[in-house]
């Protein structure tokens, strides 16, 4: 029969467990029945999910019949029962076996499901040829999709509204003279404007006079070189190609417009394929100059030579988009005067349009039709806002969006269907996102990729649709995108095929729902509506996903193959309400992500075998569990870190202390005594005299608030003196080494045993690492420890208190060849040596690290691929620092951070420095001098310089006078 995975990652011969796991039913027929159906199920299953990925990938070129929609939902969710059934028959093979879950089902019961799937298999075995040849194009396919996007006079006379800077920039981009032609693309999602923009500069006087002879032609789908060739010829009144006996070959030049000057325009190319059929046959003469509009920033890099050619066309501003809005509404004329509940209604449709033209148009058209009154308007901005939009208001602001879903692959459609679970314009963590798509079997690794690198593959495809957008930059990831947000109006979709489909639900106030749910969505806006999940079939939840505040009456007893638990953010979750947590066989991500009440995981997370990633950072746990020794699937395990912004306590800790430099704030009136302690280890001491100033306080104070607040600052800090932790870190159990597959792990505390040093060497599939706790006593078997994970790409060390990591990185060393993130907390004086041997290093991060400037500056200049540099708060020492980057220093660096710098006076860039550095961030920097910035003019590849806090108009000016002599324009933001 074959094998199959199971917990601990092994593989198992099915068909001899079946017979040893059913021989105490003493019945030969029934084991033999069994395994047969085993068989039978496994085998259609793999059947099923093939072909529904062969007719997702069919439905794209085709419409489909609504019958045919429908068994193919009927199909996929027959294939998800079936996975579900033979995971928890694979549980009762397990060898050894797992602690028992109440949720888990008994063998007998399982074998009638086996017979009862196998029979619903058959039948629909038996209605498959119908479908199939609807799916393969037969006779009952429906006729191929056609999509239009309005360009008519219509809606190309208002294809200036909003655009003016745009258009400015293109025409200013087409008449730079160059001695090569040169081709800009012009990309954006569907319906936002490429092809009126793009006419409305076509038909503008100053191309007419500046070009003799422009030319436009529209790409035709499906794509035909032989059309595209003729009308292209037709355009430029030129007869050089031929029709051969094999099809369509190009002679030895290609087509040639005049000596005059040409302007061509080639409207929607859809993929790389088309664009490098159509390459070839365009002219090539000096004087020609063309524009491709195309749906993808992957498309428009391939057909442009540089990234200066290259122009995203965004969204509307809010201004523009009233501008459009009235002047459909009003039939042409954007000058109405609305009053102050118009326009609020006004900007509500704009908001949930996204700036989106085609949407605005559409809804606008619509409301031309009815009473023009805010009262009417409100309707429509209520249907919006409620739980589900009316499916008349769903078509009406998706229409010419949707194809951007049905071009989606199979694999995509789910990765997008899943982010539906996410409110309407939440900010979605990429890591987040990705990592619990691998966990819910989305992606599968390839021969050259893991599953995590094939799942940011997904998302840059999504973005590079602009599906999802950026919704947080952040700087120090030199462009990599950390959070993005769904577009409105395709977060709409999502929702909508979602619930179609019986994909996903999401509960708020006034959901509803019917039928077997896969994700479950909890947007909390108070106590949960139980009746709103009685006709919800919660046995086969996969996800559930948490907004809010934890309400402790949700019914978890029925999801018994929950494989997400994701209750990052969540507030008011207790140790206690994870006490079950060890029924939830099939879990594979668990995320208590900054839950700051959470103090300890219960023993039961053993049972979790199947776990993949479980995040407590920002809890206020300080030891792992034994029991994560058995996890032996898990990939990621991060820790530590409680955010300053704690919403539990307003005691506030600085990142450059240890607890005896611990800020002397009150609580709500109640003051908390000074803690003497050095480094990470305290006195007894100090514990008496705490503890005896907390037993007094609480017995004194009436307020019971500030005494549950109190106990919550002693839970933490008591456990944490006694062991020998900070709260930075976790400590982990011995046999943690046991983890093979473990590729991320942090933050870990080192400072109480050696012993979890021995452990790290066996880790050999680390890539990301965090410790704690380095001092002088460890810190060589750190080093070591580090030294033998080949596969280390980032490195973050700190260590507390006045000595920090002085002394602790100046042994020999040789750093992992694939080191290319190195953050470092604590104080340091001087750079190790061995910094300069990581030749692969991009990314440094140094925080109260206390080093001599010019020194330091000289060793960092040096490093030949430093792309990232973030200097925190303390980073270097002396009262009045005055950064001179020197010429040839930071070749590769295109990102540099200051932030925290209280004595930061000036910056001097000279000439020469810095060739690449596209972003200056400076971050709450506030004494540098009014003429502190110096040869910011020079920097030949700056883009961007952002400036954050409170900062004199002279020191501004001074600026802007710089950036304004910059022969690359930069911006200039948060000023």
């Amino acid at each position: 029969m074959g094998e199959w995975e199971i917990g601990l990652g092994g593989t198992i011969n099915i068909t001899s467990l079946v017979s040893t796991e059913v021989h105490r039913m003493r019945d030969k027929n029934t084991t033999d029945t069994l395994a047969e159906d085993v068989a039978f199920i496994k085998k259609d299953f793999q059947l099923m999910e093939s072909f529904l990925v062969d007719a997702a990938e069919k439905r794209r070129q085709t419409a489909t019949s609504r019958s045919l929609s429908t068994w193919l939902r009927h199909l996929r969710g027959l294939s998800q029962d079936v996975e579900d059934c033979l995971q928890e028959f694979c549980l009762h093979l397990e060898r050894p076996p797992r602690a028992k879950s109440k949720l888990l089902l008994p063998l007998d019961t399982i074998t009638k499901q086996m017979r009862r799937l196998r029979n619903e298999i058959e039948h629909v075995n038996k209605s498959s040829a119908i479908y199939c040849n609807a799916v393969n194009f037969g006779p009952d396919a429906a006729l191929p999709m056609s999509i239009s996007v309005p360009t008519g006079p219509a809606f190309r006379n208002v294809a200036h509204i909003g655009r003016e800077m745009e258009k400015s920039h293109l025409i200013q981009l087409v008449s730079q003279n160059s001695e090569n032609h040169h081709i800009i693309s012009i990309w954006g999602m569907i319906g936002i404007g490429k092809t009126s923009f793009i006419r409305s500069v076509y038909e503008s006087e100053e191309i007419t006079s500046m070009f003799e002879q422009c030319a436009w032609v529209t790409i035709s789908h499906p794509f035909n070189l032989h059309d595209f060739i003729t009308i292209l010829a037709h355009e430029l009144d030129s007869h050089n190609f031929c029709v051969l006996r094999t099809g369509l070959q190009k002679n030895e030049e290609s087509i040639k417009a005049s000596k005059r000057r040409c302007l061509l325009f080639l409207d929607d190319v859809l993929s790389i394929e088309e664009w490098n059929l159509i390459q070839p046959h365009l002219p090539n003469e000096t004087n020609t100059k063309i524009i491709v509009t195309t749906r993808e920033a992957s498309i428009a890099d391939h057909c442009s030579m540089t990234c200066k050619n290259i122009y995203k066309l965004e969204g509307l501003k809010e201004d523009a988009a009233l501008a459009l809005f009235k002047n459909k509404v009003f039939v042409d004329s954007s000058n109405i005067d609305l009053d102050l509940d118009m326009i609020t209604q006004a900007k509500l449709i704009i908001k949930e349009c996204d700036g989106h033209p085609l949407a605005i148009t559409n809804i606008a058209g619509f409301l031309a039709r009815k009473q023009r009154t805010a009262t009417e308007w409100k309707k429509l901005n209520d249907d919006f806002s409620s739980g589900s939009v009316s499916k008349e208001n769903l078509e009406m602001i998706s229409t010419g969006l949707e194809p951007s879903y049905d071009d989606l692959s199979y694999h995509l459609k789910l990765c997008l269907l899943y982010l539906s679970i996410f409110p309407k314009g939440h900010n979605i963590r990429r890591k987040r996102i990705v990592r619990r798509w691998v966990a819910e079997g989305y992606i599968s690794k390839t021969q050259s990729l893991s599953a995590e690198e094939v799942g940011e593959s997904y998302f840059a495809e999504l973005m590079n649709r602009s599906i999802i957008q950026s919704s947080k930059l952040v700087p120090h990831n030199a462009g990599n995108i950390e959070y993005c947000r769904v577009h409105n109006l395709m977060h709409k979709i999502s929702v909508s095929k979602s619930m179609e489909e019986n994909h996903g639900f999401v509960l708020e106030v006034s959901s509803n729902n019917e039928g077997t749910v896969r994700h479950l969505s909890i947007i909390n806006v108070g106590e949960i509506n139980k009746n709103a999940l009685k006709c919800v079939d919660l046995t086969h939840v996969r996800s559930v996903t948490i907004f809010g505040e934890w309400r402790a009456s949700l019914d978890f007893s029925k999801m018994r193959m929950l494989r997400i638990l994701d209750l990052e953010g969540t507030s008011g979750l207790k140790d206690h309400d994870l006490s079950q947590i060890g029924n939830f066989l099939h879990l594979r991500y668990l995320s208590l992500r900054g839950c700051a009440d959470i103090y300890h995981l219960p023993n039961s997370l053993g049972n979790l075998w199947d776990i993949q990633v479980l995040d407590i950072s920002g809890t206020s746990i300080i030891k792992l569990p034994k029991t994560i020794t058995k996890l032996k699937k898990l990939h990621y395990l991060r820790a530590g870190n409680i955010r300053k912004d704690d919403a539990t306590s307003s005691i506030e800790l600085k990142e450059s202390s240890d607890l005896s430099k611990m800020e002397h704030q009150p609580i709500d009136d109640l003051e908390i005594p000074d803690v003497e302690a050095k480094s990470v280890q305290f006195g007894t001491k100090v514990l008496d005299r705490t503890t005896s100033y907390c037993t007094k306080t609480t017995q004194n104070t009436d307020n019971v608030k500030k005494r549950d607040i109190f106990r919550k600052y002693c839970k933490v800090l008591f456990p944490s003196i006694l062991q020998g932790l900070d709260r930075y870190g976790v400590k982990a159990p011995k046999g943690i080494g046991q983890l093979s597959d473990l590729h991320t792990l942090g933050v870990v505390n080192v400072a109480a045993r050696k012993v979890i040093l021995r452990e790290l060497e066996k880790l050999k599939k680390l890539q990301k690492l965090g410790l704690t706790g380095v001092n002088k006593k460890n810190s060589q078997a750190v080093l070591s420890a580090i030294a033998n994970l080949v596969f280390l790409h980032s490195l973050s060390l700190r260590s507390e208190g006045e000595q920090g990591l002085q002394g602790c990185l100046d042994h020999t060393f040789a750093p992992p060849s694939k080191l290319q993130s190195l953050k470092i907390y604590g104080n340091l004086v001087t750079l190790p040596t061995w910094i300069t041997q990581i030749q692969n290093l991009t990314k440094l991060k140094l925080q109260n690290t206390q080093l001599k400037l010019d020194l330091s500056l000289e060793v960092l200049g040096k490093l030949p691929h430093l792309a990232i540099l973030r200097l925190w708060t303390n980073s270097f020492q002396s009262k009045e620092l005055c950064f001179n980057f020197q010429q040839g220093t930071f070749p590769s660096l295109v990102v540099m951070e200051l932030k925290g710098q209280d004595g930061l006076k000036s910056l001097t860039f000279m000439q020469g420095v810095m060739p690449r550095l596209e972003l200056l961030q400076i971050d709450n920097c506030i004494h540098i001098d009014k003429n502190g910035f110096y040869g910011v003019s020079s920097l030949p590849s700056l883009r961007e310089v952002m400036l954050k806090g409170d900062h004199n108009e002279e020191l501004m000016q001074n600026l802007r006078d710089q950036i304004a002599l910059n022969q690359n324009q930069p911006v200039l933001k948060g000023a």
